[in-house]
């Protein structure tokens, strides 16, 4: 190749490398109740497309107490229960002022930064403090909370949005945590669905092209039977999935844990991750 040529494509990729590095944006899309052998044994071609191009790994673990309120809060802070203090989903006395949702820690280095939350089961919501969301919205259903997403999404100058669905895991316990329950089953590729109209509402944003976002999908437990809770494979095994440009592709060898959700989005970001946080997750997936 000449080596002028050689030059100018060298630095088109700097420079398109040098524009994603400082446009970084995080959106996080949480299934509640969804078992990872579940979610492979369904039909899910928007999220297989994620996982199959992309970081992954399906025997990521959550907190021993895998109740929705102890593992959505331990995704959302960092930290385990015995630092977060959410130990049932009546959120007693949730230690938010010393491990905080991630958005705080975001808006405490970079307080331009546009978060927004958008779910389903509004207790998710318990551990946001004043100014920790630009944007703080609760639908009642999952297609309430895939149309709000999608506007938010596409026409917001945003730059985190976190969003959680909770139609599986009532799927789940009306009619079983299993692979051999076909409605729990469609509720998956429901989700599946509704997930993929927020990722096509993604890529039509005006400056998608001339964004890094980093798309992280997972759930906060498992479950067997009609219910989870317990510390059991069943309840604590879960899934993680990332994918976009700063991602390194392919299965992760390491350890994963739903603490790491936040952080890792928070080192996408070019938050300074501190050692007095005392954060118990790590960076998972990213290059």
């Amino acid at each position: 190749m000449n080596r002028k040529i050689y030059a100018i494509i060298l630095m088109f990729g700097l420079l398109s490398t040098i524009s994603l590095a400082g446009n970084k944006k995080v959106l996080i899309l949480g299934i509640d109740g969804c078992r990872p052998d579940a979610l492979l044994a369904a039909n899910t071609p928007n999220i297989d497309k994620l996982w199959q191009n992309g970081a992954y790994s399906f025997t990521t673990q959550t907190d021993e107490i895998s109740s929705s309120g102890i593992c959505w809060t331990g995704m959302l802070t960092g930290v385990w229960h015995d630092k977060h203090k959410v130990v049932s989903n009546a959120y007693k006395n949730p230690n938010i002022e010393e491990y905080p949702h991630f958005f705080r820690r975001i808006k405490a280095q970079y307080p331009d930064l546009t978060t927004a939350s958008i779910v389903n089961w509004k207790p998710i919501h318990n551990i946001l403090q004043e100014g920790d969301a630009d944007i703080q919205k609760r639908r009642l259903f999952d297609w309430w909370v895939t149309c709000k997403a999608k506007r938010t999404v596409k026409k917001q100058n945003l730059d985190v949005l976190f969003v959680a669905l909770d139609a599986v895991d009532h799927a789940g316990h009306v009619n079983g945590f299993s692979l051999d329950s076909s409605k729990y089953l469609k509720q998956i590729e429901k989700a599946d669905k509704q997930l993929g109209k927020i990722i096509k509402a993604l890529k039509t944003r005006k400056n998608y092209q001339n964004e890094d976002w980093l798309v992280i999908v997972t759930t906060d437990h498992g479950g067997s039977a009609y219910g989870h809770g317990k510390n059991i494979p069943e309840h604590t095994t879960i899934f993680y999935i990332a994918h976009g440009p700063s991602v390194s592709k392919g299965k992760i060898m390491e350890d994963v844990n739903v603490v790491d959700v936040a952080v890792t989005a928070l080192h996408h970001l070019g938050v300074e991750v501190r050692e007095e946080w005392q954060l118990d997750g790590k960076s998972a997936g990213l290059k």
